[in-house]
C-alpha cells in the first residue's frame, strides 16, 4: 500500500483534497467577512487556532501544480478554481482539527514506528521475505530529502489516525452475530467463508462507530472562515 503512495503521489494528493471536503461537511460557512487586526493574516480559525494566508496559498499553489502535471492542457477545462480553493482550505481545516484531537488524546508517533511500516513494505523485501537494506537505500537515494520527509510525514499521519481510531474503539464492544453473517451471505454461505465475512462486517461496524464519534467531536468544534471564496462566481 505504501509503495502506491510512493509511485502515485499525485493521485494521493488528489484523494487527500477530495477527502477533506467529505470529512468536515457543513463546518465551513463561506464568505464570512474579515474583521479585527488579529485576523488580517488569517484565512480560518479552528478552535481558536489560526490558519494563516501563507499556509493556504502555499498549499493552493502546490495543489494547482499537481493538477497541472496530471491534466496538462486540460487543466483550465476540468478544474474549477473556486472549488479547488475550497477543497484546499477544507484540507487545512481537517488537518488542524485532527491534530487537535491527537494532542487531546496524547497520540504520538515514534520514528521507529514509521520505519517499521516502511520495512514491512513488500517492495523492500528480498526473495525470502526479509527486509533488503539495499533496496531500501536504492529507493530513497533517488528522491530528495524533502520528498523523504514528506513520505515520513504522510506515514506518521496515517499511524496517528489509526491510533486514534483504535483508542476510540476500546470504548465499546462491537459484536457480529451469526444472523448478520447469514443475512449478508444468504444461501451462498459456506462454512469456510464465515470468518472472512465476520471480519468484513466487524470492520464495517468499527468504521461506522468511529465515524459517528468523529462527527460528534466535529459538532463541538468552532470553525470560522475569514475569506470569501465565492467571490469569483456569478
Amino acid at each position: 500500500m505504501l509503495m502506491k503512495w510512493f509511485r502515485k503521489k499525485r493521485n494521493f494528493r488528489m484523494v487527500m483534497i477530495v477527502t477533506a471536503a467529505l470529512v468536515i461537511p457543513g463546518f465551513v460557512i463561506w464568505g464570512v467577512s474579515i474583521s479585527g487586526a488579529d485576523r488580517r493574516y488569517m484565512v480560518a480559525m479552528v478552535n481558536k487556532e489560526p490558519i494563516y494566508q501563507n499556509e493556504f496559498y502555499k498549499a493552493l499553489e502546490e495543489t494547482r501544480q499537481h493538477y497541472r502535471d496530471i491534466l496538462k492542457e486540460n487543466y483550465s477545462k476540468l478544474v474549477n478554481e473556486t472549488e479547488l480553493e475550497k477543497m484546499v482550505l477544507d484540507n487545512l481545516i481537517t488537518t488542524k482539527f485532527l491534530n487537535q484531537l491527537y494532542r487531546k488524546h496524547r497520540i504520538k508517533v515514534r520514528p521507529s514506528e514509521i520505519m517499521e511500516v516502511i520495512k514491512a513494505e513488500p517492495a523492500f523485501k528480498d526473495e525470502k521475505g526479509q527486509f533488503d537494506q539495499e533496496k531500501f537505500r536504492s529507493f530513497f537515494s533517488r528522491i530528495s530529502p524533502e520528498k523523504t520527509k514528506e513520505i515520513e510525514n504522510q506515514i506518521g499521519e496515517s499511524i496517528k489516525f489509526q491510533k486514534l481510531k483504535q483508542e476510540v474503539l476500546t470504548e465499546t464492544t462491537i459484536v457480529v452475530s451469526d444472523d448478520e453473517i447469514k443475512n449478508l451471505a444468504g444461501k451462498d454461505l459456506k462454512p469456510e467463508n464465515i470468518e472472512n465475512i465476520r471480519k468484513l462486517l466487524q470492520s464495517q461496524k468499527e468504521q461506522q462507530y468511529f465515524q459517528q464519534w468523529l462527527e460528534k467531536q466535529k459538532s463541538k468544534a468552532k470553525i470560522e472562515v475569514f475569506i470569501n471564496l465565492d467571490r469569483k462566481t456569478g
